[in-house]
């Protein structure tokens, strides 16, 4: 099995990431472009199911809530609408000296290189959209 790790330092606290990983319209916010059309927010509880949706991306995932323990980790059940495989996605955020979250993405269990280099570009893009919502301006 692949597996990729994908890290970013936005400038927030983990409070406010974590707002922005388990709240629907913050999420819909950053998550996918163009703005996501339909989210269900992600519920940080155990057993927790989660979905979102973007009908202009033509995309959706599902999957459940495996382990919440706020605001440090999320860990997800990770399944593409319409596919049988899943994967797991572990979250974490810590926080650094200078107020700001390291976030680390590790999602694991793809059958294939090609499908982990594919996921490897969609985490960079969504990372990079969460560290620019949190951008100092003029950055």
């Amino acid at each position: 099995m692949e597996s990729l790790t994908e890290v970013a330092h936005v400038s927030a606290p983990p409070e406010t990431v974590w707002h922005d990983l388990t709240d629907a319209a913050a999420l819909a916010e950053w998550f996918w472009p163009p703005r996501l059309e339909a989210t269900t927010v992600v519920e940080p509880h155990l057993r927790g199911l989660w979905q979102v949706t973007s009908s202009a991306a033509g995309m959706a995932v599902q999957g459940e809530v495996l382990a919440a323990d706020p605001p440090r980790e999320l860990r997800l059940l990770w399944r593409w609408s319409g596919e049988e495989h899943t994967t797991d996605v572990t979250i974490t955020l810590e926080p650094a000296a200078d107020a700001s979250t390291r976030v680390t993405v590790r999602h694991i269990g793809f059958s294939s290189a090609v499908e982990r280099d594919d996921h490897i570009q969609g985490w960079t893009d969504c990372l990079d959209r969460l560290v620019a919502r949190h951008a100092p301006p003029g950055r």
